[in-house]
């Protein structure tokens, strides 16, 4: 089946998408050079014809409930919630993890696409497993497809910065923005701010019409301590005051009437407890199976299709809080079945339950994310102000492919025909133009 690509920018080129028997091959040719020194993108210097166009900047608050606004006092999320545009909740793709929600953002691509189908995974080509926190591999860029939203304005001559968002150091697409910040590189969220709107001072030419900017501190806690914890509600105001801090900044630009702000998270969070956990052991012998990953989902490389069905039965006669896939079984809405990065079998949970390998295993205590994206548990945030959105607004729920596509259109750039996203399913969100 077809498959292939992940995050945002950096170093290795990535020649581009070859179909070869149903698989998504990305071929890597060599290093890229930094943007200013040849790559590929805008070389730092916006063409003409971007200086006049509007600015956006994308925050994602990792880990960041849809319903964490409701029950939290957050005086800057409410600031423009009121100004703009506020959906009920963000739809992540499946599965609900950090690595391919990011990339799947970035590009308008779902995981069988871009190929980033979990934050960590095997692969049976290259016979090697994917881990988003060994640098050696996930900076590496033969592990991405798909393009990037900074790589399309690059591409057409708009200068673009990344503040630690996933990938930035892996080359997708061969070209890296012109002011990044590595992803894993210690640099302080008050930090983070600061440096998006020194950005945002430059000279028209050399200023960012898009900043990713990345923050993460919710996330953290909501694993640590659960969804309804203390630690959560103060992670939440923690990350409020960064937000004023941007608000106030952004209001102070001499620029500030053609800034468009967009505020997302990747997934949600579920309360996770040990005594809901299944052992998979207890119905069948793993022996000489792949696991990779436990808790809300595992994918199984089984390698024998016999015996894959043999296993996927007797999980589903024992499993009582979730179920086995094979992999061409998996509902297509997950549209994460078209990728052989995906295991034999695929065992997800019900929200709130976990799934691991034997009972010396150590089941997770606190929250937990990975689960069916129609869980309003796995919910994100989408809050979003500026000049092209509407004022004081509510809408439904969408899905998050569909955000590159926005972008795209806000920024007055060509997006790439292969994205999944749409711009019909954001369009209400926009002014209407006159």
């Amino acid at each position: 089946m077809g498959r292939r690509v992940l995050v945002l920018v950096a170093w290795v080129v990535v020649a581009g998408l070859v179909g070869c028997g149903g698989r998504v091959v990305v071929p890597v040719e060599g290093v890229a050079a930094p943007v200013g020194q040849g790559g590929g993108g805008s070389g730092g210097v916006n063409r003409p014809e971007h200086l006049d166009k509007p600015y956006v900047i994308v925050v994602s608050f990792d880990g960041f409930r849809a319903d964490y606004m409701d029950r939290v006092e957050t005086p800057n999320f409410r600031r423009v919630a009121e100004r703009g545009v506020r959906a009920d909740g963000l739809i992540p793709v499946f599965p609900s993890k950090t690595y391919p929600n990011h990339y799947s953002i970035a590009t308008g691509m779902y995981p069988e696409e871009h190929g980033i189908v979990d934050n960590n995974f095997y692969d049976p080509v290259f016979r090697e497993t994917f881990r988003y926190r060994d640098s050696t591999i996930s900076w590496d860029g033969r592990w991405y497809g798909g393009e990037p939203i900074w790589v399309t304005a690059e591409r057409q001559g708009m200068v673009t910065g990344a503040l630690h968002w996933v990938g930035v150091r892996a080359g997708a697409g061969g070209v890296r923005p012109s002011l990044p910040v590595d992803y894993g590189k210690r640099y302080s969220f008050a930090n983070r701010v600061r440096e998006a709107l020194a950005w945002l001072n430059l000279p028209p030419e050399r200023r960012p019409h898009l900043i990713m900017l990345y923050i993460s501190p919710v996330d953290a806690a909501g694993h640590e301590h659960g969804p309804n914890s203390s630690e959560v509600a103060a992670a939440v105001q923690r990350v409020d005051r960064y937000l004023g801090q941007l608000l106030d900044g952004i209001e102070a630009l001499p620029i500030a009437d053609k800034v468009n702000l967009i505020l997302v998270s990747d997934h949600g969070m579920a309360e996770v407890v040990p005594e809901r956990a299944e052992f998979l052991e207890d119905f069948v012998s793993l022996r000489g199976v792949r696991m990779v990953n436990a808790g809300p989902y595992t994918n199984l490389w089984v390698g024998d299709s016999a015996r894959a069905d043999s296993i996927r039965d007797r999980l589903n006669a024992g499993l009582r809080h979730a179920r086995a896939y094979r992999r061409y079984e998996i509902p297509e809405r997950f549209r994460y079945r078209g990728n052989d990065r995906v295991g034999d079998i695929l065992v997800l949970a019900e929200p709130g339950h976990q799934v691991v390998r034997r009972r010396s295993s150590q089941p997770r205590k606190g929250g937990a994310h990975g689960y069916d994206p129609a869980s309003p548990e796995m919910h994100g945030l989408f809050l979003a102000m500026g000049p092209a959105f509407k004022e004081g607004a509510r809408v439904p729920t969408f899905e998050n492919v569909h955000i590159y596509p926005l972008l795209a259109e806000i920024l007055g750039l060509k997006p790439n025909p292969k994205a999944s996203g749409r711009l019909a399913k954001v369009r209400p969100l926009l002014r209407s133009k006159r």
